[in-house]
């Protein structure tokens, strides 16, 4: 199924790369959803007879269980919303133009033709050079300002941004130069 980015596509643009998150940014809704789980687990565990010496009856856990099941559904929720905005964001760059589009039923749509960007800004701490990730934030003219939270590989994005837009003006000049002929 073809992507917002794919469907408004001018004629001759084509997209050069598609930025990802980094893990790092799954962790928090991914651990919340596991220390959800994890009683859920043990107390089934505890009703089976598989912990201990004996089956623990039902109306000893009663109490417990709506905890559980109540600590898992939070972790449940957290982590569906998390991969929500992880199937419905798309960062692309393409041969004209810079894309962040967010939203699964209403649409966010933030993009700048890429000679239209004046400067693009690395946030990178300590843990996102171990684990490679950083935010970057574009600023450009006539759209304000674009912040990409914990994508892989920023610098490498970085480079390709600029070169796209080196290609752009290339492709300009040439067209420019061809015109008087």
């Amino acid at each position: 199924m073809a992507g917002y980015v794919e469907k408004t596509l001018a004629p001759g643009e084509r997209i050069v790369h598609r930025v990802n998150f980094n893990w790092t940014f799954s962790f928090f809704p991914v651990l919340w959803f596991a220390l959800g789980a994890a009683p859920l687990v043990m107390y089934s565990m505890m009703q089976l007879g598989a912990i201990g010496e004996r089956k623990v009856p039902f109306e000893e856990l009663q109490v417990g269980w709506w905890f559980v099941w109540t600590a898992f559904a939070i972790g449940a929720i957290i982590l569906i919303n998390h991969l929500i905005i992880l199937w419905t964001t798309e960062i692309v760059v393409t041969t004209y133009r810079f894309v962040f589009k967010k939203g699964l039923i209403s649409r966010n749509s933030q993009e700048v033709s890429l000679n239209k960007i004046e400067e693009i800004l690395l946030q990178q701490s300590v843990w996102g050079r171990l684990f490679g990730y950083g935010a970057l934030i574009l600023r450009g003219t006539g759209v304000g300002v674009i912040t990409l939270p914990n994508i892989d590989s920023p610098i490498e994005v970085r480079r390709i941004i600029e070169q796209a837009k080196a290609d752009l003006r290339k492709d300009t000049r040439e067209d420019n130069l061809g015109d008087d002929d």
